[in-house]
């Protein structure tokens, strides 16, 4: 998706978002998150790098919303949601507000955030740099690393190409003409590692997690109309192929380009 298809992706969005959970929905889903082996790996890259999230700038670029800065918000970071829909921004900001938390909306693209550079200690995404393709996939991940302080953090969560589940799940809806989310290509390892080092990042980690959600949502919720307790649980095939691949990567400090370069 270049930056212009972009735009034009902006009306599928804007879809996705008028349907609005319902209060207790949207706090099992949250919940199930915070609980989740994701979150969990979002809160140990922090306590890594800064000791915490309390006091920290974060921001979450195409952040819907926000359900990753949310949680952090609750941490005590100080969090700055960007995205392009209005419509995603005024649920995020209701969200917050309902919580007695503050946040700072930006609607603006990604790719034009200039002003925002060098700025946070924490930029993230969920399920964003998978609807583009080509040479903007690397402009996606280098927006991260753009918005980062020296020495900051990027956290990218995208859906792993190597999720039999996820993958058998997305070609069934859109062989049936129910695919919401339009142009999507989740990623393999290789490639996420790859665009993360060209885009200037150091210190790469990617950590795969949620096969069995996987399976729960995609396959026996899908077909069997039901989710089992036991699929929100870690298994030993979620590094491999669960739904969601993590990158967790660095901004290089000038003193030490050359050191992980």
């Amino acid at each position: 998706m270049t930056a212009r298809t972009f735009i034009e992706a902006l009306p599928v969005w804007e879809r996705v978002w008028q349907h609005v959970p319902s209060e207790e929905k949207e706090r099992a889903l949250l919940r199930r998150e915070e609980h989740g082996t994701r979150w969990a790996v979002v809160r140990g890259a922090l306590e890594e790098a800064f000791g915490g999230a309390e006091g920290l700038r974060t921001i979450e670029l195409g952040a819907g919303r926000g359900d990753l800065s949310l949680l952090l918000a609750r941490q005590g970071a100080r969090a700055t949601l960007l995205d392009l829909s209005q419509t995603a921004l005024c649920q995020a900001s209701e969200r917050f507000a309902c919580e007695g938390l503050l946040v700072e909306c930006v609607r603006n693209d990604l790719f034009a955030a200039d002003d925002l550079a060098g700025t946070f200690d924490v930029a993230i995404s969920l399920g964003v740099i998978e609807h583009f393709r080509g040479r903007d996939r690397l402009r996606a991940v280098r927006a991260h690393a753009d918005v980062l302080r020296p020495g900051g953090l990027a956290i990218i969560s995208v859906p792993h190409a190597a999720c039999l589940p996820y993958r058998l799940w997305k070609a069934y809806l859109e062989l049936r003409g129910w695919w919401p989310y339009g142009m999507e290509r989740p990623y393999f390892r290789r490639e996420l590692a790859r665009l993360a080092r060209a885009a200037g990042l150091v210190n790469v980690r990617l950590i795969g997690t949620a096969f069995l959600q996987s399976l729960g949502d995609h396959v026996c919720n899908t077909f069997l109309r039901r989710r089992p307790a036991w699929t929100d649980r870690p298994c030993l095939l979620d590094n491999a192929m669960g739904l969601n691949l993590l990158l967790v990567a660095r901004k290089p400090c000038p003193n030490n380009r050359r050191r992980h370069s």
